[in-house]
């Protein structure tokens, strides 16, 4: 039957069978092989319900031979009660004929602001303001327009529309402006600025003091000082009595709070001076037959370093632990401050040889400008390997990612395990 119907040219029966067996490709593809309109027309919506992308891909190739104006019921009918996939679709149709093939007719600008201002917001405003801002130049209805924004709650869209249609009054309106004003949430100083425009705008244009202090009544942001030099001289202090004394009250809650902030820092300023103190006299105890945590070898037999959390090491032992994760700036530091020590130490041949002490103080220093001297570089170098415990610290975070064996001497350590 199929082929005596393609034999006959008789098409709309060919893509009649195929749409009542579900064969909607084959359907579509008759459809774009004939390029006939009327069955494109009547086809379209039993299409649009299950291919929508390969359906919309046919009209956009078609171009100017399909007149969107008979597919909007078909669009309409999908747009309302389809999925998102068919939603999408009907957007992209529309913009190519409205932005494609420059089409001028007013319902398929209509249906295009309809379909924004419902599901695609953030175009709607761009759609408008490209539009134009004379009426001889826009396609769409108007009132069609305000309505919709008006009813969405699109308030800048609104402004936009009565704007062109010369309606100025409402397009300042005080309550729309400040709807306007409480829009961007997440950016008080932008939120100030637009308030401040109003409160000016009341002040100045209106001169109307009641209603400017009702701007500060919806805004918490703004303050009687911030509005202040927008009044006339003459205004008597009597209209602000309530806007001052409130806000005097809220700078005293606000001086109070510094105040406890205040004593809470130095509470907590004398806590802190009174836990460095206690560090000072802390001590550990080192028992003979400790062991250094690299070497393992006895502990007492060279200079050391005791951390808090227990772990102990020589000094030479700590050296070469931490070196490895230095930075190159703090190993050059290093290099440059063991160089000094070095020449320090020489210089002072007579001095009796450093005896360690706990919590890393491996020197007992002379007196004397060369001896000040030997005890800076030797606090510098602490600062450098002796901040925090190698095993517990930062430095142990930093290097778990870091593999045990450097990839540049691994075949090395591979061939010496064969």
């Amino acid at each position: 039957m199929v082929y005596f119907s393609v034999v006959m040219q008789d098409y709309e029966r060919v893509i009649s069978h195929y749409c009542q067996h579900d064969d909607y490709s084959a359907a579509l593809d008759v459809l774009s092989k004939h390029c006939d309109q009327k069955l494109f027309y009547k086809f379209s919506p039993v299409l649009m319900q299950h291919i929508p992308k390969k359906v919309v891909d046919a009209w956009i190739q078609m171009g100017k031979r399909l007149d969107p104006k008979k597919l909007i019921p078909a669009l309409m009918n999908y747009s309302q009660m389809g999925s998102t996939q068919q939603i999408s679709e009907t957007i992209r149709y529309m913009e190519f004929c409205v932005y494609e093939l420059t089409v001028t007719e007013e319902a398929i600008h209509n249906y295009l602001l309809s379909l924004y201002a419902k599901y695609k917001p953030e175009s709607l405003l761009w759609y408008l303001e490209q539009a134009g801002t004379h009426t001889s130049e826009i396609h769409y209805d108007l009132k069609y327009a305000l309505r919709l924004c008006a009813e969405h709650g699109y308030l800048q869209a609104c402004v936009l529309v009565y704007r062109i249609m010369e309606l100025y009054e409402e397009a300042v309106d005080v309550d729309l402006a400040k709807s306007c004003a409480d829009l961007p949430e997440d950016d008080e100083e932008l939120r100030k600025k637009l308030w401040l425009k109003i409160a000016r705008h009341v002040v100045q244009e209106e001169k109307d003091v009641k209603k400017a202090m009702n701007c500060l009544s919806s805004c918490n942001l703004l303050k009687i000082e911030d509005i202040l030099p927008f009044f006339p001289d003459f205004v008597t202090i009597d209209h602000f009595k309530e806007a001052i004394c409130s806000s005097l009250e809220e700078y005293n809650q606000h001086i109070e709070e510094l105040k406890q902030e205040m004593e809470e820092a130095t509470e907590s300023a004398k806590r802190i001076r009174e836990d460095i103190q206690e560090m000072r006299n802390k001590y550990g105890v080192v028992d003979s037959q400790e062991k250094c945590a690299a070497c393992d070898f006895p502990l007492l037999n060279r200079p050391f370093y005791l951390f808090l959390c227990g772990h102990m090491f020589h000094y030479d032992c700590l050296f070469q632990e931490v070196t490895p994760h230095l930075t190159t700036y703090r190993q050059s530091r290093l290099e440059e401050l063991q160089k000094k020590l070095a020449a320090t130490t020489q210089s002072s041949k007579s001095r009796h040889r450093p005896v360690p002490k706990d919590e890393g103080d491996t020197a007992s220093l002379g007196k004397g400008s060369a001896g000040t001297s030997r005890e800076q570089i030797k606090s510098d170098i602490d600062d450098i390997i002796a901040s925090e415990c190698v095993y517990c610290g930062e430095l142990m975070i930093k290097s778990i990612d870091k593999p045990f064996i450097d990839p540049q001497k691994f075949e090395e350590e591979k061939s010496s395990w064969l």
